[in-house]
């Protein structure tokens, strides 16, 4: 589970390309280490992009469609809106972990091109 958790914070970060999507990812992945927290989840915090990794995420948009951004979009959605846990026990942990990979079907579709520019 926890290292279900660190690879979707890394994908949060890192996968979404261009405009408020950049944005947008830090802010899933801030959000996703919070809620990861709090269900007590051991997660390494997400640092902040330098400005190089900002410019290559605003720079890969050009991998993405505009089909692409929309469903990145959904799926950095569903994850922000993902409900956390109630409790810090093995069974909420699973539940939360099983909320946030449901949110993976908003990928579907997506091209490799835009899910791996970065």
């Amino acid at each position: 589970m926890k290292k279900f958790l660190i690879g979707l914070a890394a994908m949060a970060s890192l996968t979404a390309c261009g405009g408020n999507l950049c944005d947008d990812s830090q802010d899933v992945a801030n959000d996703l280490y919070e809620k990861a927290e709090a269900c007590g989840l051991t997660v390494t915090k997400p640092t902040d992009p330098t400005d190089a990794e900002i410019e290559a995420c605003e720079e890969a948009l050009e991998a993405c469609s505009d089909s692409d951004k929309d469903k990145v979009d959904a799926w950095l959605s569903c994850v922000k809106d993902a409900e956390g846990c109630d409790d810090k026990t093995a069974a909420e942990q699973a539940a939360y972990g099983e909320r946030i990979e449901k949110c993976s079907s908003e990928l579907t579709g997506v091209s490799s091109a835009c899910l791996f520019a970065n």
